[in-house]
Parts: structure tokens; C-alpha cells; sequence
């Protein structure tokens, strides 16, 4: 399923992943965080369960920054898409782009519905960020996220710690 926004001009802003099982709520809870920064923002399903796209035409880096303060039940984490990729060919470039030299990033791949192509993108990656002057640091607290789906490759860096808080 391709990661298509409603809008022409519109990108995913953001990725949304759910409690189990609470997609609605989900979508409510991010939906009402985000309204005052853009009220015209849209939801979409990615067709993987728990796992949503934010559209919009506003910048991303300015939606992240208020979702990330955003308390929240069903929200388990929040991603900035700071680069959207059609084909891994793309991906050092976009890496150059996200990475500064001598800054240190968690490196986070998730692949849904594409088997046995993680660890190929990890490896891929690692190379690019070390190309780029970066450092792979299990221990850092910044991430760059690689989300791999079938037709589309979202690239993010934010905060690795989880917004959603036990209570």
C-alpha cells in the first residue's frame, strides 16, 4: 500500500505508532495535540496495524516539535519524516541531508511488509552515516529512523525515547 496523502502539496509529516489495539484513539489523541499548529492535518491508515501517517502541508520539524510535548494514552511514539524515498538509491543522499558531521544517532530500521530487506538497509546505513561524518551510538539519545514499506522509505531524526509514559 503505497503511503499517499489525501492533498496535493501535502507529505507525511509524521509517524504515529499505536497501543495495541487502540487506532481510533490513536488517531483522536495525535489529531487533538496537532490542531492548534494545523488543523488541517490528516490521518491515514498505513495498513499495518497500530502504525499511522500524519499528512500535512505544514513544515514537519514544527508539527514533531508540538506532538513530542503532546501527553498522551494511546500514542505510543512519534516520528518526524524529514525525507520520503521511493527507491534505497536514494538513501545516502537523503542520509547526508539528516546527518551532520561528528553527531552521533541511534540508528532505528523497521521494515512493514518487505521481508528480509532490514538488515541490508542497516548495513547500507551505517556505511552512509560514517560516509557522511556521523557515528553510529547505541547509547545516543537522538535516533534517525529508517521505516521501510513496500513503495515508500521514510527517513527521520528525533528523540529515541518513547512518548507515551507508564503510569
Amino acid at each position: 500500500m503505497p503511503l499517499k496523502c489525501p492533498n496535493d502539496g501535502w507529505r507525511p509529516a509524521l509517524l504515529v505508532t499505536c497501543r495495541t489495539g487502540t487506532r481510533a484513539w490513536c488517531e483522536e489523541e495525535i489529531g487533538d495535540v496537532l490542531f492548534e499548529v494545523s488543523p488541517d492535518i490528516v490521518v491515514v491508515e498505513t495498513g499495518f496495524p497500530d502504525v499511522l501517517v500524519v499528512c500535512s502541508s505544514a513544515e514537519p520539524r514544527l508539527l514533531y516539535n508540538r506532538a513530542k510535548g503532546g501527553e498522551y494514552g494511546f500514542v505510543e511514539n512519534i516520528v518526524p519524516v524529514d525525507r520520503v524515498l521511493s527507491r534505497l538509491e536514494e538513501l545516502e543522499a537523503a542520509i547526508r541531508l539528516i546527518v551532520r558531521a561528528g553527531e552521533r544517532v541511534r540508528l532505528r530500521v523497521k521494515s512493514f511488509g518487505v521481508r528480509g530487506v532490514s538488515s541490508e538497509v542497516w548495513r547500507m546505513a551505517v556505511e552512509y552515516i560514517e560516509r557522511a561524518g556521523g557515528l553510529v551510538d547505541k547509547s545516543s539519545p537522538t535516533c534517525l529512523y529508517i521505516m521501510v514499506f513496500k513503495e515508500s522509505i521514510l527517513l527521520g531524526k528525533g528523540l529515541c525515547k518513547a512518548v507515551f509514559k507508564e503510569t
